[in-house]
């Protein structure tokens, strides 16, 4: 049997069994009231709970076997190289970061292990769409390093298949906030335009973007938490601008919010985690006194310049970001704070031809 043949079998049977019910239960208590385990809300309208007494659109039994079956399928296709396979399982900016692990890497993208899943399902109205659940499960790495991911898995249309829509890695040590479980073990969808949190979860995105370009001084200041993710890239930026422009260069970074979709859920003292996602932008170009008109290109996206260390007159470097955040209740003073990130290079363009 041939590579392809192995890994469209693989898919297949995913695309057949996905849907299917049953299989190993979750790890949360049906008589739980709250898990400390991460979890969100689809900025898609469609997506709001279900009323009370419907039947769920998918159970925590049907979203474990989900997951573990996308994961593993992600795995085969890793595994034989097969780009448009992994790209198939993926959706939103979760697909951004599968192309560039492909692409990076000359098609020999990095495999994980992966725990048991921990889902966080919202009681959603089955009738709408877009559907979606949480998980939250241990990440291994070939080299035997150990991250605790956040997932999203989402299935847009009633002939959709579940794809995995957002994936970022809770900082070390970082536990996961408690999200509030009713007693079926349901969590609760905050609206993406929800008002009872201190930052409503669309504002979020935005917020993160100010304070990462206008740092410790700026209006979102006291409305985020000082981080790497937050001020520390004010910081960055301005140590990089004057280095910069010792080698006659102008620099600069900006972030803004993305149109992929934002999810929440409530958590168990009254606020929520929000999960959503930004476009960092970073711009290196060549001063008129820059008699070489060259720019360095950095070791992490070379493999966009075919390997180039250099380029003419500019770089232009677009980063897509995954984000976690804890919010509080409305009219509670703890800022938000970020506690999972991922990133990873996914556009890059400058004046010399990639393919010269």
């Amino acid at each position: 049997m041939t590579r392809t043949m192995r890994v469209a079998l693989v898919v297949l049977l995913f695309a057949l069994t996905a849907c299917s019910t049953g299989g190993a239960k979750p790890s949360l208590a049906p008589d739980a009231v709250s898990a400390s385990v991460p979890a969100t809300t689809t900025a898609v309208p469609t997506a709001s709970p279900s009323p009370t007494g419907d039947v769920p659109a998918v159970t925590p039994e049907e979203a474990a076997t989900i997951a573990r079956k996308v994961l593993g399928a992600d795995d085969a296709a890793r595994l034989e190289g097969a780009e448009s396979y992994a790209v198939d399982l993926t959706r939103d900016a979760q697909r951004l970061f599968t192309v560039t692990d492909f692409k990076s890497t000359r098609m020999k993208p990095a495999r994980y292990t992966w725990g048991a899943p921990r889902v966080l399902v919202p009681r959603l109205d089955r009738d709408r769409y877009p559907h979606w659940f949480a998980a939250v499960a241990d990440r291994r790495d070939g080299q035997g390093r150990e991250r605790t991911a956040v997932l999203v898995f989402m299935r847009e249309y009633p002939a959709s298949l579940w794809q995995l829509s957002f994936a970022s890695l809770l900082y070390p040590g970082t536990k996961p906030p408690a999200v509030l479980l009713d007693r079926e073990g349901y969590a609760t969808a905050l609206a993406t335009r929800d008002d009872s949190l201190a930052i409503s979860p669309h504002l979020m995105a935005p917020l993160h973007a100010t304070i990462a370009e206008e740092g410790p001084g700026g209006f979102a200041a006291g409305l985020i938490a000082a981080g790497p993710q937050t001020t520390g890239y004010f910081t960055e930026v301005g140590k990089a601008q004057p280095e910069a422009k010792g080698r006659g260069l102008l620099y600069d970074s900006i972030f803004a919010a993305t149109t992929h979709p934002i999810f929440a859920l409530r958590t168990a003292d009254g606020g929520g985690v929000i999960m959503y996602s930004l476009k960092r932008t970073t711009l290196r170009q060549v001063k008129t006194d820059n008699a070489l008109g060259l720019v360095p290109v950095p070791k992490n996206v070379r493999w966009a310049t075919n390997d180039r260390p250099v380029v003419r007159r500019k770089l232009r470097v677009e980063e897509t970001q995954q984000y976690v955040a804890q919010v509080s209740r409305k009219g509670a003073t703890a800022p938000a704070k970020v506690i999972a990130f991922a990133g990873t290079p996914t556009g890059v363009s400058s004046d010399m031809p990639i393919d010269e």
